[in-house]
């Protein structure tokens, strides 16, 4: 493959798509960003990347991701909600943002589009609580939450339609990206980029327990890199692979080292909410052998490195 493949970005206006978006482009990709709704900061990000090719519809339009989808070589499937515990309090809401859509794409796929390399962001949350750590890709699946039990089911969707309908897919099982352009609505999702966000505006740092629980922190442009690589590798076709930093960090240690790259920042503990108590899976760290087997591919950027530059991103925000 090379920079002429015609690409699609589902979701492309999220924290991962625009990244992704920024690099493909930089490397003169051809990419389409498909959104449900554009927002001024969106707007302003859309602009300042000269990006003109923005589609604007819901995947949980069937009918029109059918008309849509046809004439993409690869489509990235980003679109969807994050947050674990936000999906249990809106259990339905979850289900048709990161099961339902999903199922469109693949079904506008298999009718007008067959050919496509599909590439679905899955979550490190469905392995629940960890057995041992670093956990790989054979571990055992007990997911805990709303979001993760759907993120698992379309996997499985996409797996069935790579086997009966021949329609190429790429599964990666994401652990904790943080870097610029995430939308700040919930804590319950992109906590290290939370903190930071936090931090430059001068708030404390909240920490639910005593914060000794162990994340895997991913700097969002090692995440790109490997979806970069899943464009020209066709032998991650059908596969799933854990991605991640390969090293845990506790949330106190991570809003510590926040704190110190934001000088006066002050770090807070409460007590657990109740549901975020019960569906907290506890430490994670992931084990990236597979896909540095198969691909060569490994984290480059430094946790310390990744911080510093996603403190400068939003501090100029």
């Amino acid at each position: 493959m090379n920079n002429k493949e015609n690409i699609l970005i589902l979701g492309g206006l999220g924290f991962i798509g625009k990244n992704l978006y920024r690099r493909l482009s930089e490397e003169h990709f051809k990419v389409t960003i498909l959104a449900d709704r554009i927002t001024p900061e969106d707007e302003e990000f859309l602009i300042a990347g000269k990006g003109k090719n923005v589609i604007q519809g819901n995947v949980l339009d069937g009918s029109f991701m059918e008309r849509t989808i046809a004439g993409y070589d690869v489509i990235f499937c980003l679109a969807g909600h994050s947050g674990a515990s936000d999906s249990v309090k809106d259990p339905c809401q979850d289900l048709n943002a990161n099961l339902n859509g999903h199922l469109n794409v693949l079904e506008a796929c298999r009718k007008s589009n067959v050919g496509a390399r599909l590439i679905f962001p899955s979550t490190r949350l469905v392995y629940g609580k960890p057995l041992k750590n670093p956990v790989n890709e054979s571990h055992s699946l007990n997911p805990e939450s709303i979001y993760a039990i759907n993120k698992l089911t379309a996997e499985y969707y996409y797996r069935l339609y790579h086997r009966v309908y021949g329609i190429r897919s790429v599964i990666f099982r994401i652990s904790n990206p943080f870097g610029p352009y995430q939308k700040f609505g919930s804590n319950h999702y992109g906590i290290l980029n939370w903190f930071i966000n936090k931090a430059v505006s001068g708030q404390p740092l909240e920490i639910y327990g005593d914060g000794s629980q162990q994340r895997d922190f991913l700097y969002v442009d090692d995440l790109v890199d490997v979806f970069r690589r899943s464009i020209e590798s066709r032998a991650m076709d059908g596969k799933i692979y854990n991605i991640g930093y390969g090293i845990g960090i506790s949330l106190r240690e991570a809003a510590e080292r926040v704190a110190r790259n934001v000088p006066g920042t002050r770090i807070t503990y409460k007590p657990w909410p109740e549901i975020d108590q019960k569906i907290e899976t506890g430490d994670y760290i992931s084990d990236i052998r597979l896909i540095q087997a198969d691909t060569g591919w490994k984290p480059q950027t430094d946790f310390e490195e990744g911080v510093r530059k996603t403190i400068e991103y939003y501090g100029r925000r």
